[in-house]
């Protein structure tokens, strides 16, 4: 098994076919769990660490918190208020959002929005 990327998008390839079209898609679906997507892909979650490690440099979990945070990103830029992108994105709470965007991107989501579109702050 390996991880491509192809058409803009990180796939998960075993065997010479694809086994999943989408990482980013699954990571969603599976609400950025490692387990649950070890568990859709039936491989346990030390060889998906290896497989992260050797074909992105990252870990699954370090990946998955990127991906959720481009996706957050995305969402806030289509104007969905972060309330609901946290919701969405699967996150425990308002503040833990806020916290983990933050985290990356120095602003609170709010902000985030404010700065990029003003007019409608």
């Amino acid at each position: 098994m390996k991880i491509v990327r192809s058409d803009q998008r990180w796939r998960v390839v075993g065997f010479g076919f694809v086994i999943n079209e989408c990482l980013e898609c699954l990571a969603l679906r599976r609400g950025y769990r490692v387990g649950a997507v070890c568990d859709e892909l039936g491989v346990s979650e030390r060889y998906i660490h290896e497989i992260f490690l050797r074909d992105l440099g990252l870990t699954p979990k370090e990946w998955m918190r990127w991906e959720r945070m481009v996706v957050a990103r995305r969402m806030l830029g289509w104007g969905l208020c972060p309330l609901a992108v946290g919701d969405l994105l699967g996150f425990s709470g308002t503040n833990s959002f806020r916290r983990e965007f933050r985290s990356v991107y120095g602003v609170s989501p709010m902000r985030y929005q404010e700065k990029r579109w003003p007019e409608y702050s």
